[in-house]
């Protein structure tokens, strides 16, 4: 990349971060391959745990996945980080012990002799380690009779009791909240996992997710242990997010709110809005340096998110992006320089009313003279 293209003034519009912001969330997309592999092991596991000679088949089991990649905000793993794959056993259990659930289900996983090696007994789920690949929680749930639907009941084996939970709930409130009219799948004995979808299609918030994931990869880096738990930044971006059409007004100001959420005395709780009683944000109790650690880094992001916000040139802005997202930002303005350059020098650049780089001319489009970088 050229020096004089990185000294160029930027203008006074967010559009080339959004550009920019969508670039990276591309390059932390889950690969085919990746996915692939994912749905291909998935599947093999729930056949094993719902086939007819399986200890489990007399409970019915149905299985689904939950988390990231139900609501398409996985990313893509880095180095040693391995990405999760969370599913959930529906088992037609009434009143059970908790920890007996859990030694059923790894005592199935344990019959396998591929599985084996990899079980791992968790606090609430059973995990198999695909090393350098995934780990997949399998996490046992009841139907919580007292409420119906899809509200369930998880175990615990430190509190040796059932918690609160609904994934499927969770899932559809997400999807509301980005806007989007998924249909969710009817129950069946194994339900698939969603089609992979590309970033250019995704809503905002969902981008919002997956920049905070690897926000939070990069700030945490060298201290793991503090860094907050996914499903807490999904939940906080969900409930913070208001519309926003483009992904960086959405992250700024996501970002503002939350921090204006933060009570002064006490800590920030985050519950399920699917289950309120599912307190998402639990282990802030027994981790208050997590919680400290917590408040201090979104404080630090919002301004960071200012300074990015209105760079002198697009070396300060790369610069800014690549202390939040790392090396990946690199490649993103790479991209986005060469595909501005080729445009424009072909006289195939303009900008939307709103603001937005585009190479496709079309009507609300204004040209970019030739000797014009970034509508500067």
């Amino acid at each position: 990349m050229s020096s004089t293209l990185l000294e160029a003034p930027v203008s006074s519009s967010t559009s080339w971060l959004d550009n920019i912001l969508l670039r990276i969330c591309v390059s932390l997309q889950l690969t085919p391959t990746q996915h692939a592999m994912a749905e291909e092991h998935y599947l093999a596991v729930s056949k094993w745990l719902g086939r007819d000679e399986s200890a489990l088949a007399r409970f019915r089991p149905n299985i689904f996945p939950q988390g990231s990649l139900r609501i398409q905000t996985t990313v893509r793993p880095w180095f040693r980080e391995e990405f999760d794959l969370d599913l959930v056993l529906w088992l037609a259990l009434g009143a059970a012990d908790p920890v007996a659930v859990l030694n059923l289900v790894e005592a199935e996983l344990l019959k396998n002799g591929t599985y084996r090696p990899m079980v791992e007994r968790m606090n609430r789920c059973i995990r198999l380690n695909f090393a350098g690949q995934f780990h997949m929680d399998i996490l046992p749930a009841r139907p919580d009779l007292s409420l119906g639907g899809d509200f369930l009941l998880v175990p615990d084996r430190n509190l040796h009791d059932w918690k609160e939970s609904n994934p499927k709930g969770y899932a559809t409130w997400f999807e509301t909240r980005s806007v989007l009219r998924a249909v969710m799948e009817k129950a069946a004995t194994v339900e698939p996992l969603p089609r992979p979808q590309g970033a250019e299609s995704k809503t905002a918030l969902q981008l919002v997710v997956q920049l905070l994931k690897r926000w939070r990869y990069i700030r945490f880096m060298k201290t793991p242990d503090l860094a907050p738990i996914s499903i807490v930044l999904t939940t906080l971006a969900g409930q913070h997010y208001a519309g926003e059409a483009e992904a960086f007004d959405a992250l700024r100001n996501i970002v503002s709110r939350i921090n204006r959420s933060i009570p002064a005395s006490g800590r920030l709780q985050v519950c399920n809005p699917a289950h309120p009683e599912e307190d998402l944000s639990e282990r802030w109790d027994k981790e208050p340096a997590a919680y400290r650690a917590f408040v201090d880094t979104m404080r630090e992001l919002e301004s960071d998110l200012v300074a990015v916000e209105r760079p002198e040139t697009i070396a300060t802005a790369k610069k800014r992006l690549e202390n939040l997202f790392g090396d990946i930002v690199e490649r993103a303005v790479r991209e986005q320089t060469i595909e501005v350059e080729k445009a424009r020098d072909e006289r195939k650049l303009g900008v939307t009313r709103s603001g937005l780089i585009t190479t496709i001319a079309g009507a609300g489009t204004v040209p970019v003279k030739p000797h014009t970088f970034y509508g500067s």
